[in-house]
């Protein structure tokens, strides 16, 4: 690659970053604000690749449903959890750590490709 595609790169990386950050933010603002949080119990932690923890969690009519966790947990058997609950249909639930990554990693897509926009804007500056 030559020093002059560098940073047209820099910035194409960068803005892609940046535009896939600003999506996925405006998709976690999906889950609406009636669902209720109701504990949950971690039943198995996966295998930290292809198989999903499980969470397993009490609807009011009694019955226990569950939910999958991250790949990638920092659980143990047996931990409480929180779990994000529709009202209307209990069967749907999320796990509410799962959101609080999604946020987290939507802050480093943000960041990682505003840092890139600049830099790449910077370097096409000073070469040129």
């Amino acid at each position: 690659m030559s020093v002059s595609l560098f940073p047209f790169g820099l910035l194409l990386v960068g803005g892609w970053l940046v535009w896939w950050g600003l999506r996925r933010r405006r998709s976690l603002g999906r889950v609406p604000t009636d669902w209720r949080r109701v504990p949950g119990t971690v039943i198995d932690v996966g295998d930290g690749a292809k198989v999903p923890s499980r969470i397993e969690y009490r609807i009011p009519d009694g019955r226990r449903l569950r939910v999958p966790g991250p790949l990638a947990t920092p659980f143990a058997v047996g931990d409480e959890v929180s779990v994000l609950l529709d009202p209307a249909d209990p069967r749907r639930a999320r796990l509410d750590v799962t959101e609080q990554e999604a946020v987290r990693l939507v802050r480093i897509l943000l960041a990682t490709g505003g840092v890139l926009v600049v830099a790449g804007a910077v370097i096409g500056i000073v070469l040129l």
